[in-house]
């Protein structure tokens, strides 16, 4: 089917992430085959962001026992209306399914990597790529594939590995220096995350590394905050200090400023590890302002753990 689509946001929707889940439910819609157009045009689909209260708009639609949204057909236009914004991605996807819509096929993915070259080393030859938002790739023409970085339901990184620390029976806690926090918030988003995410600590300082994760001032000395050993060491830290089964580290440059040619803007470390291993850490350097190094790196760390609970 093809056609145009509105999506609208009313204004009482208060939600951090509201840009982000705006561009992943644009290219939904596209995959669905709508075009999204300013909502002066007349759609073909209408798409409403609409938080819990008042009455169904039509046929419902239940995930886990949640009510995410509903759905109906007047005069030739589709209406969907979610009903639980921390899920828009997953409540569309599946409204478009129960109306004979479904953006899901075969060689489909929702993807998320450190970088694309790494992703298309793991895909199909024939496999085409579309950049989502950075760190996030829509994949095309890649049946059979499987690999923890690709999600066939095309939900959000953080849902894709809630839903896979749930099915596992795992918990998570992180440990953050150039995020700020930015691994705990997406992951914390997801309603019904308590059940896997353990808890976390932002170690902005050299200082705080060492007080609260027991960072080795000498390791820190050496080698700086940014670097191999600190990032396994946070990681060692943090599972030392929670009962949680799984734990992520990221320690940073995000710039605009305090880059070196050792050491360049985007530079960052991500630790990863679990109680039957010892824990790794991954260099990247990674591309954009200082927003999109943080979106990025929390995205990498994202994959990373994917890994871990593969």
């Amino acid at each position: 089917m093809s056609g145009q689509a509105v999506i609208h946001v009313p204004g009482q929707v208060a939600e951090p992430w509201l840009a982000a889940r705006l561009a992943r439910l644009r290219t939904l819609v596209g995959l669905s085959g709508f075009a999204p157009v300013p909502e002066a045009a007349r759609p073909d689909l209408w798409v409403t962001l609409a938080p819990g209260a008042g009455p169904e708009a039509g046929q419902p639609v239940v995930l886990d026992g949640l009510a995410v949204a509903d759905w109906s057909r007047e005069e030739g236009i589709l209406a969907v209306r979610i009903r639980q914004p921390e899920l828009a991605e997953e409540a569309l996807v599946a409204a478009l399914a129960a109306a004979g819509l479904d953006p899901r096929r075969p060689g489909r993915f929702a993807a998320v990597a450190p970088d694309e070259e790494g992703l298309r080393a793991r895909l199909p030859a024939g496999a085409t790529l579309s950049p989502g938002l950075p760190g996030e790739w829509w994949v095309d023409d890649a049946a059979g594939a499987r690999d923890p970085w690709l999600d066939p339901g095309l939900r959000s990184p953080e849902r894709h590995l809630g839903q896979r620390l749930t099915a596992a029976g795992r918990t998570i806690a992180t440990a953050e220096s150039c995020t700020g926090g930015g691994i705990a918030e997406r992951l914390t988003a997801v309603p019904g995350s308590s059940a896997y995410v353990e808890r976390g600590w932002v170690t902005y300082t050299n200082a705080a590394k060492e007080a609260l994760l027991g960072v080795p001032g000498g390791v820190l000395e050496r080698h700086g905050a940014v670097s191999e050993p600190v990032a396994r060491a946070m990681v060692q830290g943090a599972l030392e200090r929670s009962p949680a089964d799984l734990a992520l580290a990221v320690t940073g440059i995000a710039g605009p400023g305090g880059g070196t040619g050792e050491k360049p803007v985007g530079t960052v470390w991500i630790g990863a590890g679990g109680r039957d291993a010892a824990p790794e850490a991954r260099r990247f350097v990674l591309p954009g302002t200082r927003g999109e190094v943080r979106w990025r790196t929390v995205n990498a760390a994202i994959a990373l753990a994917l890994e871990l609970v593969e």
